[in-house]
């Protein structure tokens, strides 16, 4: 199994793909892992990759270009490769979600969110889904692409040495979402940032973001 990892911490993954079983599985072949630094495909001076949300609030959203050149990087030489996003409001990722992942994909690229968030289209238009590990916040995707890796790849042959070690592990989850981010460019590739996020109405911003929020959930939670 393969894995391209969009990230702008590549030394993040260092020490764990070079240990103990999941280091191994990299030495000897069972597992493929190139990670890809989004900062290497920004259009942007300084090698900028995030920006202030449109509509205010806290913190940078990470802005898309660099992160869709990224991935069509890795599509340009892997174009079946399963393009997912780390985020707080992804499918949960669980035994089911595995399995899954196991009949379907041998090539998933992983794009690690930072800072307060990545602009809604990467998930819209750049990924093939979202996935969370839980019903809670890390401070970076790589920790959730290393919850990933690390837990599809001990189900690849050559892994484990005794396979008894992966029974009875299922596990379930639901929960809440947080609204949709957006930055600049406020048209990307005709791809526009909802227009009440550029009124400077901010009680307007907060009930769009209620709104979304809970439309988002309704339709998503199971």
């Amino acid at each position: 199994m393969t894995f391209h990892v969009v990230t702008l911490f590549p030394e993040f993954f260092k020490s764990p793909l070079e240990a103990s079983l999941l280091g191994k599985a990299v030495s000897s072949g069972v597992v493929r892992a190139e990670l890809i630094n989004p900062r290497d495909f920004t259009p942007y001076k300084h090698k900028k990759v995030d920006d202030q949300p449109y509509g205010g609030g806290a913190g940078m959203v990470m802005m898309v270009e660099p992160i869709a050149r990224a991935a069509e990087f890795v599509k340009a030489v892997n174009p079946t490769s399963h393009v997912v996003l780390l985020s707080a409001r992804g499918r949960l990722f669980n035994t089911p979600v595995i399995e899954e992942y196991l009949q379907k994909y041998s090539d998933i690229t992983l794009i690690c969110g930072h800072y307060e968030g990545v602009d809604e289209r990467v998930a819209d238009y750049v990924a093939d889904e979202s996935l969370r590990i839980g019903d809670f916040v890390v401070s970076g995707g790589e920790i959730a692409a290393l919850t990933v890796i690390d837990a599809l790849a001990r189900r690849q042959p050559g892994f484990m040495g005794n396979s008894d070690s992966l029974a009875h592990e299922s596990f379930d989850a639901s929960g809440a979402f947080e609204h949709a981010q957006y930055t600049r460019p406020d048209d990307w590739r005709g791809h526009k940032v909802p227009e009440v996020l550029l009124s400077g109405n901010h009680a307007k911003i907060a009930a769009w973001r209620k709104d979304e929020a809970r439309e988002f959930s309704i339709k998503h939670l199971k």
